[in-house]
């Protein structure tokens, strides 16, 4: 089913943004996750629609002016080049009131929905206050919805509804990466813990060419395979889970790419001195994936058509803890700009990562989604796709 502008002239449309961005000392570090909605909002603003924001802003808590999206309000406006009206309470008693005395060219922003316990308990009373504010409603939250919160599961029930172009773009970019995208296609798979990737990796080695692990995640795989260096990972309460990924990597062809090399601290004062050690070294605490694992990893993505990462390879907070994951960064950025790859970043801490290296903009698409991300590629059901089953299509 199609919606165009012409059907959306004069109404009142309810979006679900995620406006959850960093502030530090009430001062908005990145706009991504704002300008990322930009499409939607023109779109909206060209139908001469009146537009009405809501999102959450940290965790769930009483009010407060720390977690309050007015701090958000003014980056909104630079952004969408529009006033921002600002509603104090998302389900005020006199929101109603206001929202119908804003003029088209101004935009309706609604107070933290987390600021109501209601929001996180999918609670079909809010929702339906929420949806009584408007005609329509538009999920451009992507990134939260992986989550059954009202304003993403229950408010869907009671409005026409239809996906933002931003979150459509984000399923997008992994349907075709697993559908369409040409081979060898290759993921990146980082981060501390194996528990948070366990579903992801099962799900991946039967769908990809090349899977090169890094992080607390290699650490795991390397511990289970008998490596005596890593004794700060634990596997063996994965342990099926990792004989299962390697046993189903070699039905499907797919070829797992481990560090043959790491970074290790030697020391914890300020400087951070390291040293490189082989899989095979001594006992260590270790940081970072080496020099000879970056050119390995190199290697094999100078043999990929496409490549996918989620999760750092080491600690890039710190140097030299960074050098694996920002020569990665740098060279799949490089064959980006040369036209000899297609790179999807998931979110996150990668997507920082790529941001603090400088290369963000060379990459092919960044998602900012985070966890629902990781959720949508590892197969899971995302409850904001759920909701939307019968959504209209914006043309």
């Amino acid at each position: 089913m199609n919606i165009t502008k012409n059907d959306l002239k004069g109404k009142k449309v309810l979006v679900r943004v995620d406006f959850n961005v960093p502030i530090e000392d009430e001062i908005v570090q990145d706009t991504a996750r704002i300008r990322n909605v930009n499409s939607t909002i023109k779109y909206l603003q060209d139908a001469g629609a009146k537009i009405i924001l809501m999102s959450h802003l940290g965790k769930t808590t009483l009010p407060n002016h720390k977690q309050s999206l007015k701090l958000v309000a003014e980056k909104a406006e630079e952004e969408f080049h529009s006033k921002i009206v600002f509603i104090d309470d998302c389900i005020a008693e006199n929101a109603k009131s206001i929202i119908d005395s804003t003029d088209y060219n101004e935009i309706i922003l609604l107070e933290n929905l987390r600021f109501h316990t209601e929001e996180e308990n999918c609670d079909e009373g809010f929702a339906k206050k929420l949806a009584s504010l408007a005609d329509f409603y538009i999920n451009e939250a992507f990134s939260v919805s992986h989550r059954k919160h009202a304003s993403i599961f229950s408010v869907p029930k009671f409005l026409p509804h239809a996906l933002g172009f931003s979150f459509k773009k984000e399923i997008q970019v992994v349907d075709n990466f697993f559908q369409n995208a040409a081979s060898p296609k290759m993921c990146i798979i980082g981060g501390s813990k194996l528990a948070t990737k366990v579903k992801l990796l099962k799900n991946l080695v039967k769908r990809v060419d090349k899977l090169a692990l890094g992080g607390g995640i290699a650490g795991a795989f390397l511990a289970f395979l008998g490596n005596g260096a890593l004794k700060i990972f634990d596997p063996k309460e994965y342990r099926d889970d990792v004989i299962e990924i390697i046993k189903n990597s070699k039905e499907h062809n797919c070829e797992l790419i481990m560090p043959t090399d790491f970074s290790a601290l030697i020391s914890d004062n300020d400087t951070f001195e390291h040293t490189i050690i082989s899989s095979e070294g001594s006992n260590a605490s270790i940081f970072d994936i080496g020099p000879e694992s970056v050119e390995l990893f190199k290697k094999h993505i100078n043999e990929s058509k496409v490549v996918l990462w989620n999760g750092p390879v080491g600690l890039f907070e710190r140097a030299p803890f960074d050098f694996g994951t920002r020569v990665l960064g740098e060279h799949i950025a490089q064959r980006t700009r040369e036209n000899h790859l297609t790179s999807i970043i998931g979110g996150g801490d990668t997507g920082f990562a790529m941001k603090k290296f400088k290369v963000c903009h060379d990459m092919s698409y960044i998602s900012t989604a985070g966890g629902a991300f990781l959720s949508y590629l590892e197969g899971s059901e995302l409850a904001g796709l759920t909701a939307m089953q019968d959504a209209y299509t914006l043309v």
